[in-house]
């Protein structure tokens, strides 16, 4: 799909896509201008995307009547860039063609699972890097003029999300084409041996595919362009202006590139640890390849998915989360199940998620996370500690009016709570198992005003409480975004600590609820043997020696006695070991009883 990233840590630069490399053109570039537009017009066109915050993304093409594998091959990793990967040439792989018959595609059995998963809008594929459209264009390499199908699956689910009330988009690809001359990653020359250029490219193939599908599929909510790279300003222009006259509703994410979009499309697979200001989503997937991979079955449970949901929002995002329907057309049965089963949950809980505003820790915390609403806040409970109570760091001039379980039927079960200081206690002792059952539950907090809170990171009394990297202050040391790929095309992000001199911490400042004895934990990687030391603003300090991995893992260093409950800061330090290739992720406080 859309390889995005700030570092890029596996290399690609075997791969030619055109004139340019992979080691040409860095990822930041094919992901293009991260930033946004600011406009009077906004405001009306992001009313749908900012009220909303969840759609269903589909990756469907040519590439899924393959579902991963080529002459008995398999390629292990996402399955629409397998043409790319395995180097099938494009006259094999325009005669796929020829074999893509998805008789089983229902648009609108597409359309009722978006529904009963509880989205609000779907945005497809409507020509990926491979070059094929999947509606009906001029251009002859199409899915109604060159396959036995010869149905347009676009207008079938453009009318169904209309009928059903949904919003509806297209994905466009327009600076990668794989099998158009002249467009990045196309062949070089035209079929009559001369240069070809991005130019003709784009007038001939990619500006006329926009205006068909800009026009000829009713009213859309999204034009989602993807992989910039380095195509020129100009041609971007263009398009924006094409979308903005044919569609004027249309959001544009900030992958058409120039910082030219509506709203920021962070790095593929993505959920953030921090929040975000403005309008952003982020694009995920139901399990490691966008498109349909046989091999594939690492699916995202319920929970999963209205975790990483709940996340999204709470961070102040939308969350779009990708099917891959194979190449009879079909949403693989695991997906839809535990997208229904979320979907189930939502319908009893949609406060949490529509019209949601971002959670003022700003972090997800040890227990779950929070979504508001005007002076409400909706406390997500994903895991109970063993006391039933839950906590609540920070809260400032914050005047309770009610706080209760929402349950499953709809009613409001009062709770009571106890605050000292800044620190909030809610009772959940007296509720039964059944209450607490499901995939997650939700209490809510309502207060007199908007509440005003100390973000200070609390340290909870009874869960342990991790503290990413993205929230410490550093000295002498390096924090960063990076990105990594665990295979190829899937994603993995964090913001890490490293590049370490001497001298160099890395210091969190922590709202501690009470005094006594917690474990520390390190989530680091490196290479040999390296020490750390750990200390706290009260003098207390462990130092120990752990083996490194290439990957993250999580090791335990020591108890440390907090001798007084309030604000404290606690420190990490490189000590001996090796200070480039040492990096860490993130320390985890645990309470010891």
């Amino acid at each position: 799909m859309k390889l995005n990233t700030i570092t890029l840590i596996c290399l690609l630069s075997h791969f030619t896509l055109g004139a340019l490399s992979w080691a040409e053109e860095s990822m930041d570039q094919m992901w293009g201008d991260t930033s946004v537009q600011e406009t009077a017009a906004l405001p009306a066109r992001a009313e749908f995307f900012d009220h909303s915050n969840y759609g269903m993304f589909i990756h469907w093409g040519l590439y899924s009547h393959l579902g991963g594998q080529w002459k008995g091959e398999t390629f292990y990793g996402i399955g629409e860039w397998i043409k790319r990967q395995m180097k099938i040439s494009d006259e094999d792989y325009m005669a796929i063609a020829e074999e893509f018959n998805p008789v089983a595609f229902d648009a609108e059995d597409i359309v009722r699972t978006a529904k009963a998963a509880g989205m609000k809008y779907i945005i497809i594929t409507s020509k990926h890097h491979e070059g094929f459209a999947m509606f009906d264009s001029e251009h002859p390499f199409n899915i109604v003029d060159a396959t036995p199908f010869g149905r347009d699956p676009m207008k079938e689910l453009a009318e169904a999300c209309r009928a059903a009330g949904l919003g509806f988009g297209f994905y466009y690809s327009h600076y990668q084409d794989w099998t158009s001359p002249g467009a990045h990653g196309g062949p070089k020359e035209n079929p009559d041996g001369s240069e070809a250029s991005f130019e003709r490219y784009f007038r001939e193939k990619c500006y006329p595919q926009v205006k068909e599908i800009c026009t000829n599929y009713g009213p859309l909510s999204f034009v989602w362009f993807d992989t910039p790279g380095s195509m020129p300003k100009e041609f971007v222009s263009e398009l924006v202006e094409l979308v903005r006259e044919t569609q004027p509703d249309a959001l544009l994410c900030s992958r058409v590139g120039h910082g030219m979009g509506d709203y920021r499309s962070l790095g593929d697979m993505e959920v953030p640890v921090k929040n975000h200001e403005g309008l952003w989503e982020t694009c995920d997937t139901t399990n490691d390849s966008w498109s349909y991979a046989w091999y594939d079955q690492n699916w995202k449970d319920a929970k999963t998915i209205l975790n990483r949901l709940v996340s999204t929002v709470g961070r102040g995002g939308s969350y779009l989360l990708n099917v891959g329907p194979d190449g009879q057309g079909c949403v693989p049965p695991a997906a839809t199940e535990y997208l229904v089963e979320a979907g189930q949950w939502l319908q009893n809980h949609p406060g949490v998620v529509y019209r949601a505003g971002p959670s003022p820790w700003g972090m997800a915390l040890p227990w779950g996370d929070v979504t508001v609403q005007g002076d409400h806040l909706n406390l997500v409970v994903f895991e109970w500690p063993q006391d039933r109570r839950i906590h609540l760091s920070g809260l400032k001039q914050a005047e309770i009016v009610s706080a209760g379980l929402r349950s499953h039927d709809g009613d409001l079960e009062p709770l009571k709570w106890t605050q000292e200081g800044t620190w909030l206690s809610i009772d959940g002792g007296e509720l039964d198992a059944d209450q607490i059952a499901g995939l997650a539950t939700v209490l809510e907090l309502e207060l007199k005003a908007v509440p005003v809170v100390d973000a200070t990171p609390g340290v909870h009394p009874n869960l342990p409480t991790l503290l990413p990297a993205a929230f410490a202050e550093v000295e002498n040391a390096v924090q960063k975004r990076i990105g990594w790929m665990e295979k190829f095309g899937e994603w993995k992000h964090v913001t890490q600590v490293g590049e370490w001199k001497p001298g160099g911490t890395a210091t969190w400042k922590i709202d501690l609820a009470e005094a006594g004895d917690y474990y520390v934990e390190l989530t680091y990687r490196g290479e040999g043997r390296p020490v750390w030391t750990v200390k706290t603003d009260e003098g207390d300090f462990l130092q120990n020696q752990q083996a490194a991995t290439q990957g993250y893992q999580s090791y335990r260093f020591g108890l440390i006695d907090f001798k007084t409950p309030g604000k404290h800061t606690i420190s990490v330090s490189l000590i001996e070991g090796d200070r480039v290739a040492s990096s860490l992720e993130s320390i985890r406080i645990v309470p010891a009883r």
